[in-house]
């Protein structure tokens, strides 16, 4: 959001008449309309309308099969983060991930790449030894700061991103395939898609 903002202008708000000028407004501005965000983003899970992206359940479990750590790393809340991992994956596959980190987890987010970063030491494992599955140009952004290669599974809202630096894009993961994609000790998976 901040990234989006600094890119594209700050907005009036019914919080702000004008855009913010300075960064305590601004953190203030985005820690209000995130809070609002988290709120509206769990409403949506727990209503049951939205699922695991095509093919991305599927590709879990085969790397799980061969062996391949699994981690999600997500710039949303800890909180929003394990209320759609336990509602999309269910709750043995939550457990059988080998990592996941939220945004609070980290003192910066994507584009940033520290969040994967974290999830590589955490798991012992080289950046290049990784391979990530993002659904925008900001989480490709942050997988080749960390020197990991990544694949994009655009979504609606950013099909139109320049994808340019991912090894491959796909509209959804439903024709892709572990040994073509998972040749890494480290996956990290972009998991759901909206109603909508």
């Amino acid at each position: 959001m901040r990234w989006y903002f600094t890119t594209n202008g700050w907005p009036s708000s019914s919080i702000f008449e004008s855009p913010p000028s300075d960064n305590t407004d601004r953190e203030k501005l985005i820690d209000i309309i995130q809070d609002w965000k988290t709120e509206r983003y769990k409403e949506i899970i727990r209503s049951g309308t939205v699922e695991p992206r095509p093919g991305v359940l599927r590709l879990m479990d085969d790397a799980k099969s061969a062996g391949v750590l699994l981690a999600v790393c997500s710039a949303a809340t800890k909180s929003s983060v394990v209320l759609c991992l336990e509602s999309l994956l269910g709750m043995d596959r939550f457990k059988s991930l080998d990592c996941f980190l939220a945004g609070d987890d980290v003192k910066e987010k994507k584009p940033d790449p520290l969040i994967y970063l974290t999830a590589a030491k955490k798991l012992g494992v080289s950046g290049k030894n990784c391979v990530v599955v993002e659904d925008s140009v900001i989480g490709l952004q942050a997988a080749n700061g960390a020197g990991m290669p990544c694949i994009i599974t655009y979504t609606s809202s950013t099909a139109s991103q320049d994808f340019k630096d991912a090894i491959a894009t796909y509209p959804d993961l439903s024709n892709v395939r572990r040994p073509r994609v998972i040749t890494s000790e480290f996956f990290h998976l972009s998991l759901i898609r909206l109603p909508g």
